[in-house]
């Protein structure tokens, strides 16, 4: 069998056939690795061959990867299957280590080796070769493509010399390297060595193992995430945990250190040190040791640290600590810090340190240590923030704890401590009797307070005052325990503070409730820290939008809200295009720079019913509410991908990205929220292999509708420059004469390829793209225009009748504008036109927009109720806009002939327009039944519809109206374009 006999053969046990492109091949393979089949034994005398077998076990290798709990775990059994089936002698995957500033170091990440490798003892020495590679200039650009994701196939016998002589000393005759990606970083390579024979890779051999490494990259990054995540959360917990202790506690120094201890536990340092830093009268700065945790067995002894911290400082030292004096975090690494810090850190047997400074009112008091003994670590700004957390509260403890002190020497704890006391007096108003001096620090005096004993319940907020009369209210009983309770009071600036409340009982002998005592301490720094806190936990910290935490919350209460009738939500899945080609080509800060600017972007173009959030790498999720129509969600996307590809300027350069979205529209059919953000992803899907920078809907059937709909909105705007709208006019008779009372003006659309569209093929779409206002004017000025030719043919028209929106009603000031500008542009009067609005646009029409109508009534243009009975039959819209005319629903004059009751209906709102001096036109008069029942219910009553003529062009209209007359005879004599 020849190769592409084999690759269709392949394709159609795949179900596809089976594509060049590399990212197609990817896609194929990892959709057939959710239906795998086990593979036959790559020794197995039926086997296929190697190719076909190479392409279902990686199939198999890839659905191990993705199910498996750790990558680490797989591996082994992963790569020694797949050397078996593609028949080399050693695999080996190195994983790039950055040691100082110079080019990274390898080291072997795991390793297989045949029973001929092993006998030829071709061991490799991971630190002599990784180190040869490192400084070997010609060894480095040999293995630069890995870098761009290239892979490398080299055949020793036809290498560059110093190539051919490192392969000759590892015993390499045939290589083949395929980068392995992580984090959108180049981490490492796998190398697949044969030592006997030059190795025949085919091209597709290549391909597909280059996938399965981006596979294992793409693990090892999921793995990462979610272990970062992981540690992030016991940060929180452990930091939260520790604000508490640290401002109830009642021994400061032992809250510290299990704080300390609880952080550390949560970041795996290895030890932790809160250092004060004392400047006596010489000047000379001492760092003084203050608490300390350390894992059990780590060295030096913390005595050591003690004795390091109060030796001088090289230059070198001060220099790295100096910013931690501006209330900035340091960090150092062993392998590449200064020499001096360097020195410092072999002395500590330290290999990375993070400083983060202590402030204590207002100023440096020292700064806590964290180390880690056992290997490098780059802190992430993320992180430096939440310990920088942990040194505010330590900071605000420390500064509470030094006020108490320094109040109880001076003897004056009641004037000048923060905290308040206070008395109220055991009656049912709870009057104040006594409160300290030091309330003055809220800007008020406490004599106002004792001489209205109640003024003090005002700078209580509401809610929080009937709180704290339950609690006072609660002491009343026997053997009740001391109240505790956090409330806010009001400062006379108006300020909110938090404080704690702890009141307790006074009673007299026979155990009644006389007074209450009570302590106010300010908890506002307290609270203000819990809140970040609890900001850390629900946003991203690189972007400042939601996580994916609080989005799969949000994404809860969206459903459950919909479920009890809320408006419907749709789910947007966004995934940024040519991300990684930034973080190559310009650098993982370059990259986070740009994912800060479109977290802002999303902010910027979102409502606060929308919820925003990052799920991880360049992957962002949009909870949009109250949908009302598919195509909302469309236009929403599509605006995201217009703002999303606008460019970037990082670092004085110019940057595009793209960005695909998938939609999911919630219905009464999903049963788990996750559900949603899944269909959103497979419609991300769609959309990525539809050419990237679009958008699809998960539902087939609304994808369609809601394109055509957004086709047919942009066929729109093109039509009116391309001609291809019209206005056609139908009469208007007075029903007894058959004399003409009118012409309406009747748009009609020439579509090129659909033929001639009505109203109602293309108006509902109109009003849904905001396309009425511009519509609207050109119809109005086209009527205008045509009676102004009229005019001047001296034809008897006596009015032409425009249909308007309710978009242009709610134009206000600038329709009327649009309006008389119109009839002045054209030279006719204002009781030349009359604009009919429907029952439906009143009923949406507030009170403002209503001064429209009485303006242009005032001007002296005619407003009629057209569609009158279709819904309402409000007789509050006759009384309210005066209008000159009233138009009965085509359905009514049907139901006329039909219906029970229906002639009475007609005749009861022409009887009640002919008290109120209305003129009436009956919509679709069809039939002479139709139009005696008319004028016998009102002689003056006025009529349209096809029993006297169809809509007709402005040309084929002059015929009728010179005659003045049409009736229902002369209809065959007329020249009609129906």
């Amino acid at each position: 069998m020849g190769l592409e006999d084999e690759r269709r053969s392949l394709g159609r046990s795949l179900g596809t056939p089976l594509t060049d492109d590399s990212h197609m091949l990817k896609d194929q393979i990892i959709g057939a690795a959710q239906h795998r089949r086990k593979p036959k034994r790559w020794d197995d005398p039926a086997t296929p061959s190697r190719h076909r077998l190479l392409i279902e076990t990686v199939t198999c290798c890839v659905a191990d990867i993705l199910t498996a709990p750790s990558v680490t775990a797989v591996l082994p059994a992963v790569l020694s299957t797949v050397a078996k089936v593609v028949r080399i002698d050693r695999v080996v995957m190195l994983e790039l280590q950055q040691r100082g500033a110079g080019p990274p170091l390898q080291s072997i990440f795991f390793k297989w080796e045949s029973d001929v490798a092993a006998a030829q003892q071709q061991q490799l020495r991971p630190e002599a070769e990784g180190l040869e590679q490192r400084q070997d200039p010609a060894l480095r650009e040999w293995q630069f493509p890995l870098t761009q994701g290239k892979p490398i196939v080299t055949v020793r016998r036809t290498a560059a010399a110093p190539v051919r002589e490192y392969l000759t000393r590892i015993g390499v005759v045939t290589i083949l390297i395929v980068p392995v990606t992580v984090e959108g970083r180049h981490w490492g390579q796998i190398g697949f060595d044969d030592c006997r024979s030059e190795h025949d890779w085919t091209a597709d051999d290549i391909k597909i193992l280059t996938m399965l490494a981006e596979v294992i990259g793409a693990a090892i990054t999921r793995e990462r995430y979610l272990g970062q995540a992981r540690q992030r959360q016991g940060l929180l917990q452990a930091i939260n945990g520790s604000a508490a202790a640290l401002m109830r506690g009642s021994d400061l120094h032992q809250a510290i250190t299990r704080s300390l201890g609880a952080v550390a536990a949560a970041i795996s340092a290895d030890r932790m040190v809160v250092i004060e830093t004392a400047t006596p009268g010489s000047g000379a700065a001492r760092h003084l040791l203050r608490n300390s945790w350390q894992a059990p067995g780590v060295v030096p002894n913390i005595v050591d640290i003690a004795e390091a911290a109060v030796s001088p400082a090289h230059s070198d030292v001060a220099q790295w600590m100096a910013p931690l004096e501006q209330g900035m975090a340091v960090q150092a690494q062993y392998s590449s810090a200064t020499p001096g810090v360097t020195e410092l850190l072999a002395r500590l047997e330290v290999r990375s340190a993070l400083l983060v400074p202590i402030m204590v009112d207002g100023r440096t008091w020292g700064h806590i240590g964290i180390d880690l003994c056992q290997r490098e670590r780059e802190w992430s700004g993320a992180e430096v923030d939440v310990l920088k957390t942990l040194a505010e509260l330590i900071g605000t403890a420390i500064s509470g704890k030094r006020r108490l002190e320094a109040l109880a020497k001076a003897n004056t704890i009641v004037q000048n401590s923060s905290t308040i006391l206070y008395r109220l007096r055991g009656e049912p108003e709870l009057p104040m009797i006594y409160i300290s001096q030091n309330i003055a620090s809220l800007g008020y005096d406490a004599a106002e307070f004792v001489n209205t004993p109640t003024r003090y319940q005002q700078i209580i907020p509401q809610e929080d005052l009937q709180a704290l009369r339950v609690s006072i209210m609660g002491l009343v009983h026997e053997n009740a325990a001391p109240a505790l309770l956090e409330f806010r009071l009001l400062t006379q600036a108006g300020a909110e503070r938090w404080f704690e409340n702890h009141c307790t009982p006074v009673r007299d002998g026979e155990g009644r409730v006389i007074e209450i005592e009570g302590i106010l301490t300010d908890i506002t720094e307290r609270k203000a820290a819990e809140q970040r806190i609890a900001l850390l936990a629900r946003t991203d910290a690189l972007t400042g939008v939601a996580n994916r935490r609080t989005f799969a919350e949000r994404l809860f209460q969206a459903v459950a809200a919909a479920r009890r009738g809320a408006h419907g939500f749709a789910v947007l899945y966004l995934d940024l295009d040519r991300f990684k080609e930034i973080n190559d080509t310009q650098g993982h800060q370059a990259g986070d720079r740009m994912l800060q600017q479109i977290g802002q972007r999303l902010r910027s173009n979102t409502r606060a019913a929308d919820v925003v959030a990052r799920l991880g790498g360049d992957e962002f999720a949009i909870v949009q509410g109250e949908v009302m129509e598919p195509t909302a969600a469309g236009q929403f996307a599509q605006k995201l991908i217009d703002v999303i590809s606008a460019p970037y300027t990082i670092d004085a350069q110019e940057l595009h990205i793209g960005v695909s979205v998938g939609i999911a529209l919630y219905n009464s059919d999903v049963g788990q929220p996750e559900e949603l953000l899944a269909q959103a992803d497979q419609a991300l899907y769609h959309a990525k292999h539809a050419g990237r920078g679009q958008y699809r809907f998960y539902s087939n059937e609304i994808d369609r509708e809601t394109r055509a709909h957004l086709a047919l909105a942009e066929e729109l705007r093109a039509a009116l420059g391309r001609d291809e709208l019209e206005i056609r006019y139908q009469p208007q008779v007075e029903l007894a004469s058959d004399r003409i009372a009118g012409m309406e003006a009747q748009l009609r659309w020439n579509h090129p390829t659909r033929g001639l569209l009505l109203p109602e093929d293309f108006l509902p779409i109109a009003e849904q793209f905001a396309l009425m206002p511009q519509l609207g004017r050109w119809m109005l000025d086209t009527a205008c225009r045509q009676m102004s030719l009229w005019r001047r043919r001296q034809l008897p028209v006596p009015v032409v009748t425009i249909n308007i929106a309710l978009a242009q009603i709610k134009m206000g000031r600038e329709f009327v504008r649009g309006v008389m500008d119109s009839i002045q542009r054209w030279g006719i009067k204002p009781s030349d036109i009359e604009l009919d609005v429907t029952e439906l646009a009143l009923a949406r029409t507030t009170l403002t927009h209503s001064d429209a109508f009485e303006e242009l009534q005032r001007l002296g243009v005619g407003i009629a109720i057209d569609d009158f009975g279709a819904r309402y039959s409000s007789l509050d819209y006759l009384r309210t806009y005066r209008v000159s005319r009233l138009k009965i629903a085509r359905g009514m004059i049907a139901a006329a002939d039909v219906e029970p009751g229906g002639s009475a209906m007609v005749r009861a709102i022409l009887g009640l327009a002919k008290e109120l001096g209305v003129a009436v036109v009956a919509d679709g008069v069809e039939t002479e039944s139709q139009r005696k029942l008319l004028v016998a219910a009102n002689v003056r009553t006025q009529g349209q519809g096809f029993y006297y003529s169809p809509d007709v062009s402005a040309d084929e209209s002059i015929t009728m109206l010179r005659a003045g007359v049409v009736r229902p005879q002369d209809r065959r004599g007329w020249q009609f374009k129906t």
